[in-house]
Order: structure tokens, then sequence, then C-alpha cells
């Protein structure tokens, strides 16, 4: 008997795979081979190495100055217990450009590097405004079909670079990582990022809605590569990745050897590195007196788009690819991924937060998590900027 039951789900697991195949969900047993027959159930922050990469080399290191609090500050009970309960792995801290704190869980380090998920949104959003300066675009407002003919009819005729930006595409991709056969599992495990991501056309007005779908990202990063001739992850590295002091290389999964970068997300760096980018929009595109980024771009992906979203509500949440807001009157802007991971900068105080770990508050406040409250809460207890009850 016991036999026949193995034999009979044996031939059941055969004629699944077989259809998946045939189907051309090859994607499906991609994912199920990185995530539950290693006892995950969904994409992890430390599954480096799990795709085909390409490496962003680092220029000359400059080491965070340390801050005068640096080693006279850290978490309290309460804090490190919060801590525990969302499975962090790093939380550091930037204060007036110098490291204030940083602490390490569950055998990470300043040298580990993980998977940023969404904040490589924010990223590929940077290399719109460098294109925009060296002159390989011409504005936000250029259309996406001079780039990318298959959007030369239509409604697609309609969309705009800065339409991708805002995440009001009206390109109904679909975010949800939790459908084994939607656009983002397909673009996460598949292995033809582009294909997949040019079957979506636009079905209403560009501009007329705002819905986040990582699919905008994927059409900016082919725009990038159409007009530089490098690949997002090169273009990264000669513009940004080399020349803001990081201490290591970095890393962009792609689809395939040699192949796309998966542009909404999986960059690789550690939580120093990450802080460098906080940094660099922080002082509004400048590196050291080098101007990296137009100040002017920068500014402008700041700007809330004031779209309206699928309620109705006009988006003060969200302007090219960073998440902005709002924390006890002082603007705030953050590049954030999947499961907590951040970089979030509050300009008025000069702080820079980086957090990376397991675990995302589900709740939302104004459009945030609210563990990022936490996380703010605890970098401006620690530079003694005010008392936090």
């Amino acid at each position: 008997m016991l036999k026949k039951v193995l034999l009979v789900l044996v031939s059941l697991i055969i004629l699944a795979v077989a259809a998946l195949l045939i189907t051309g969900n090859q994607h499906v047993l991609n994912g199920i081979g990185k995530t539950y027959l290693i006892g995950k159930n969904k994409p992890d922050i430390n599954d480096f190495g799990h795709f085909e990469m390409r490496e962003m080399k680092n220029g000359e290191h400059e080491a965070w100055a340390k801050h005068r609090l640096f080693g006279n500050t850290g978490l309290n009970s309460a804090q490190e217990s919060y801590h525990d309960s969302m499975q962090s792995a790093s939380f550091l801290v930037i204060h007036r450009d110098s490291l204030l704190f940083e602490k390490y869980w569950r055998g990470f380090d300043e040298k580990s590097r993980t998977n940023c998920f969404s904040m490589a949104k924010s990223f590929t959003s940077i290399l719109v405004g460098v294109a925009i300066e060296e002159g390989y675009i011409k504005s936000v407002n250029q259309k996406v079909s001079e780039f990318i003919p298959a959007f030369g009819d239509g409604k697609n005729a309609d969309l705009t670079i800065k339409h991708l930006l805002q995440m009001a595409s009206g390109i109904p991709f679909g975010e949800s990582y939790s459908s084994p056969f939607g656009y983002m599992a397909r673009a996460y495990y598949g292995k033809n990022l582009i294909e997949e991501t040019l079957k979506y056309n636009v079905e209403y007005s560009p501009g007329s809605k705002w819905i986040y779908e990582g699919g905008n990202t994927v059409l900016i990063a082919m725009v990038i590569q159409k007009v530089t001739g490098r690949s997002l992850s090169q273009y990264f590295e000669e513009k940004v990745w080399s020349c803001i002091g990081a201490e290591q290389s970095a890393f962009w999964a792609l689809d395939k050897k040699d192949g796309f970068e998966k542009a909404y997300s999986a960059v690789y760096a550690s939580a120093r590195d990450y802080a460098r980018i906080g940094s660099l929009y922080m002082h509004n595109g400048i590196w050291k007196n080098d101007t990296l980024v137009p100040p002017s771009y920068v500014a402008e992906s700041l700007v809330a788009n004031q779209i309206p979203d699928s309620f109705g509500d006009n988006c003060s949440w969200y302007g090219y690819h960073w998440w902005l807001g709002n924390y006890n009157g002082k603007k705030i802007f953050s590049a954030r991924g999947l499961r907590g991971q951040y970089i979030i900068v509050v300009p008025e105080d000069e702080l820079i937060v980086v957090r990376t770990g397991h675990q995302q508050n589900k709740e939302r406040q104004d459009h945030m998590p609210t563990d990022m409250f936490r996380y703010i809460d605890d970098a401006i207890q620690m530079a003694g900027l005010t008392e936090v009850n």
C-alpha cells in the first residue's frame, strides 16, 4: 500500500512539473527551489548567491567618521526587545555625517550584504537624474515610446518616464508576491524579465491613478540601458557606487547569466554602505563637493505626486520612487523594501537611519509602516535631539 501511495505521489509530482514546463511556468519550479526546498516560504534578505549577479565595484573607501557619542549610547531593554520581535539584522544611525550607532543581530555584521528588495527602486530613480544631466534623456516628460518602440501605439503612446517614476503608468502589472503565476513571481524567479514586462500594456490613462507596481521600474531600467548603452548596474557603479566611498562592492541580481537587472529589487550591500545613498540624497545629490545627481532632480524627486490612489486619496506619500512622510512635523523621505529594509532620512535633524531585517509591521500610519516610527524614535533619542516617551 505504501509503495502504491508513493508511486501515485511521484506520478502527480511528475505531472505537475510537466504541466508547469509546458505552460511556460518554469519560474514556479525555480521559486520553490529557492524558498520551500531550503526551509523558506518567501524571499529572504540573506538569499545572496541564489541568483546570477553583476558586481558593482566600490571606489576609494572613505570610512564613516565616528560621532562624539559613538560607544556612549545604545538601545534600552524595551528597544532591544522590539528589534528582537521584528528579527532585525542591522540597525545603524548616522548623525551629521558621523556614525553614531550600529548593531547587528542573528549572525550578521558590518560586512554582511543583504537584499534590499524595493529600496532598489530608489536607486534606479537616481540614475534617471544622472542620465538627464548627461543628456541621454531630455526630461522626465519624454515619451517612453521614444526608447521602447512597443509603446508607440494606442494608450501606450501617452506614457512618459515621469508616469513610471510616479507609479502612475496605467499598466496593471500587479505587485503581489503571493500569487505564483503573477507578474512579480515571474519577474523575481523567471529568466526573461524584459519579455515578461513587455507582455503588459497601458489600460487606463497614465497619470490618472497611483498604484505601486515594480514593472514600472523595469521599464525605467530598459530606458536607461537603451540610452546609455550600459546595464543598470554598470551605470550605477560608474556614476554612484564607485563615487560615494563605499566600503565594499555591491551586487545587483539578474534574471539570468549575463542578463538584465531586477531593477525593482535585489541589490545586495552592507548597512554602512546603504547609509551612503541616504547621505547622498540628504545632501541634494552632492558627495564631498562632487555633484553626482543634479540637485534640481533630487528636489523634484522628493515632491509628492498628488495623483489619486484607488481610494481617491491624493498621493502625498510618494515622489519619484522615493517614499515621503512626516515625523512630528518634520519632513522625511525613505527608500523601503519588503520585510522592513529601510534607508530613512530626516533632513532637518541631519539624521540617517538604516534598518535591515526579517520582519515589518503590517500596520500603516499615513502610509508608513509603524515600525519606521520606532526606529526614528530610537535614532533621535540616541542623538540627544529630543526625549522620546
